[in-house]
């Protein structure tokens, strides 16, 4: 006999065309009158489908992943009183089975890499936003047309496993037979690049409508069993008008109404959302629903602006470890899902989902890589699930794993501060019991366990003194915490460095105390200021561009920042006349600026071509000779990354198959100064950065101190005027500026 389960999604269907989603006219302006409301239709309890495997035909697998929705936002919980009206999720649920235990990880990316490849973040490489995840990871989809050649698959939606810049060609590189959506996140709703099988185009129908009218079309293109992963943007930012006929609320779209009223704008995607799975379910044969499993899950939990401060504190949103920004909204319904109307407390890892999906579609091993199946739980009451489950995830931010067992859970930072809570009666997380006694051993434990995953390592490199070898242009290659010792010879006294490198939003966080991982203070002359511990934050942009015009030096413009933490700043605020002729000289078109690298000036750098300034920074002024080998055999490598975003290499460069150090195109002028009106007068010899000149072609360099290798920019070190860099070439990241 058929199933029931296809007559439900047409109930829900006529439901919603009698009583109307939106309650208004098809346009997005605000009307006076207010929608009537939405009765949720009567689901009746379907019979017992016949459990996966016990017959003949492998099922259908329908995955649907919506984006940032936690579970403060979803009606399938009830955890908060401001929810949306999802009628097609709710009967999902109703006919299914409710998880109240899922932990994601807390950004879009990671969780992603998690599910798709049933790995931990440290063992596929993708433990941030936005990483890169590589062809050397098997995908599920690949996995189970390996399992049966006849399962067809899809990926349908936000992909966002290629970086910050994605290759249109990504998914398909990885295996991936069949791939349609957006690469990263949309800027508009209305208006997003849409990528099929590497081909790109542009649309302008509503993202979440466009993408269940792909869904549709290739279900319904299948004549054998099929995996379709539908990963919707909704209800991402930005935040914006849903068609009036997808949603309840009455919304006008202005900025200020949006920014005013940010989280019924978030609401009203997931409610268009809502209607347009109600959509691709009705769309469907009812003997293919029939033998369809359908799962639902959040990727991460609500973001900060949005969430519900009465469930979660603010600070515990997406992008955090905390129960706000983890656990997230999962339920499974259809063929051989046997608990009907029921819920789920068994622990369940995003990380799990892979071999439960591959033993739905045929597999019979449980465990996978970093996956255990739970698909037990479908039919059982009696699943012995995971006795502890984690999560990790590294940003400028937030870096740590966390780890629970049934009712206590551990958060350890990188810098291996502990939190832990009892969830079971403190679910919002606002009472600390890392300090009570009674808790320290199931701290521990819990601790050991994720030593023993390999997720709490706090894998602080040592770079004391270390030689860089690294000729990767891209910043995200130095993700890592690391840690120097250095003596301030002068004053005899013990630094530690301290440099953290963390991605977050396309952009390379080096977050320092800017202390050098080599001695300093050595040059026979003690600084004239103090070394002291900075506290110092640069955003560095994944992909430098070049920008229209060049942007000069300033003092306004800290130039660089080295892969030790310690930022570049080539000028000196001393020119000829003014004051001492060492300080207040802050025009900077005040012309005849001292050079600081040339000796007689005095300027007291150490044996690293630095000194500190006034508030204690240590800052080079010139080459840093103690980050690349002085080594002719072979090319330099990365030292740096200028303020623009471009990298900086040592001095050893290889040209037309030749390793030699690369050469600026400045000389010192010839002939004598102005000496009239309070001009220095005297031998161009390099005292002020005036004496020199910029000559095209002179040397291999630029004007910037820069040159194209192998398609890629970079400035080089130079043992002459500029030193490292003579303009930027590309737009300055404003946290540069001084």
């Amino acid at each position: 006999m058929k199933s029931t389960l296809s007559n439900i999604f047409l109930l829900i269907m006529l439901t919603l065309s009698l009583v109307g989603c939106g309650g208004g006219s098809s346009d997005e302006t605000t009307t006076d009158t207010a929608p009537p409301p939405i009765t949720p239709p009567v689901t009746p309890t379907p019979p017992t489908t016949p459990p996966i495997n016990e017959t003949n035909d492998k099922p259908n697998i329908l995955f649907i992943i919506s984006d940032d929705q936690g579970l403060d936002s979803s009606a399938q919980y009830d955890y908060s009183n401001d929810l949306p009206i999802t009628p097609n999720l709710d009967d999902l649920a109703n006919a299914g089975l409710v998880f109240d235990n899922v932990w994601a990880s807390p950004s879009c990316t990671t969780t992603r890499a998690a599910i798709i490849t049933g790995k931990y973040g440290i063992n596929s490489g993708v433990t941030y936003t936005p990483a890169v995840l590589t062809d050397e990871h098997e995908l599920i989809q690949t996995h189970i047309q390996d399992l049966n050649e006849n399962y067809q698959t899809a990926v349908i939606g936000k992909w966002h496993l290629g970086g910050g810049n994605p290759s249109p060609d990504h998914p398909n590189q990885l295996g991936l037979s069949y791939y349609a959506g957006n690469l990263s996140n949309i800027s508009d709703y209305y208006n997003w690049e849409l990528t099929v099988n590497g081909e790109n185009e542009q649309s302008s129908e509503y993202h979440t409508t466009k993408l269940t009218n792909i869904a549709i079309d290739w279900i319904n293109q299948q004549t054998t069993p099929w995996f379709t992963w539908l990963a919707y943007s909704a209800p991402h930012s930005p935040f914006h008008v849903p068609p009036q006929n997808l949603h309840s609320r009455t919304l006008s779209g202005t900025d200020e109404d949006i920014n005013q009223n940010t989280r019924q704008y978030y609401l009203s995607a997931i409610e268009a959302m809502d209607a347009e799975i109600g959509r691709l379910l009705s769309s469907i044969d009812s003997e293919v629903l029939n033998n369809t499993i359908i799962i639902y899950m959040g990727d991460n939990g609500t973001p900060r602006r949005i969430i519900d401060t009465s469930v979660f504190e603010r600070n515990h949103a997406k992008g955090t470890l905390y129960q706000g920004g983890i656990s997230v909204p999962f339920f499974v319904s259809g063929k051989g899902v046997e608990r009907i109307g029921e819920r789920e407390n068994a622990l369940i890892a995003a990380t799990d989902i892979f071999a439960t999906i591959a033993q739905i579609a045929g597999s019979d091993t449980t465990d996978i890589y970093d996956s255990t199946s739970f698909i037990e739980t479908f039919t059982s009451e009696n699943f012995q699930s995971n006795e502890i489950i984690a999560t990790s995830f590294e940003s400028a931010s937030t870096t740590g794993v966390a780890i629970r067992s049934d009712d206590f859970k551990v958060i350890k930072f990188i810098d291996n501060t502990v939190e832990a809570y009892d969830i079971s009666g403190n679910f919002s997380e606002t009472i600390d019991l890392s300090n009570e006694d009674e808790f320290s051993a199931t701290i521990n434990e819990l601790i050991d366990f994720s030593v023993q995953e390999g997720l709490s390592e706090s894998n602080i490199i040592n770079i004391t003194n270390v030689i860089l070898d690294n000729t990767n242009a891209n910043c995200e290659a130095y993700m890592a915490q690391y840690m120097s010792n250095a003596n301030d010879i002068a004053r005899d006294l013990l630094f530690v460095g301290d440099l953290q490198i963390s991605v977050e939003n396309d952009k390379c966080i080096f977050s320092t105390n800017a202390i050098p991982n080599h001695d300093f203070n050595d040059g026979g002359n003690r600084f004239p200021n103090n070394v002291s511990e900075q506290s110092d934050r640069y955003e560095i942009t994944v992909t430098p561009q070049f920008a229209t015009d060049t942007t000069p030096l300033t003092l306004r413009i800290d130039n660089a920042i080295m892969l030790n933490g310690v930022k570049v700043d080539l000028l000196a605020a001393g020119c000829f006349g003014i004051a001492n002729g060492k300080t207040g000289c802050n025009d900077i078109n005040t012309p005849w600026r001292y050079d600081p690298m040339h000796l007689p000036n005095g300027f007291n750098v150490d044996s690293h071509n630095a000194h500190s300034q006034a508030d204690g920074t240590y800052h080079y002024h010139g080459s840093p000779l103690a980050l690349f080998a002085q080594d002719p055999s072979k090319v330099s490598p990365v030292v740096g990354f200028a303020a623009d975003g471009f990298p900086i290499y040592g001095s050893y460069i290889e040209i037309n198959g030749v390793i030699r150090k690369a050469t600026s195109s400045y000389r010192l002028k010839q002939g004598l100064r102005p000496s009239d009106n309070g001009q220095p007068g005297g031998t161009y010899d390099g005292s002020f950065r005036d004496d020199y000149e910029y000559i095209e072609g002179l040397g291999d360099l630029d004007e910037c101190n820069g040159l194209v290798v192998n398609n890629s920019y970079a400035y080089y070190i130079t043992d002459g005027f500029p030193y490292i860099i003579g303009c930027f070439k590309g737009t300055v990241d404003d946290s540069f500026l001084k």
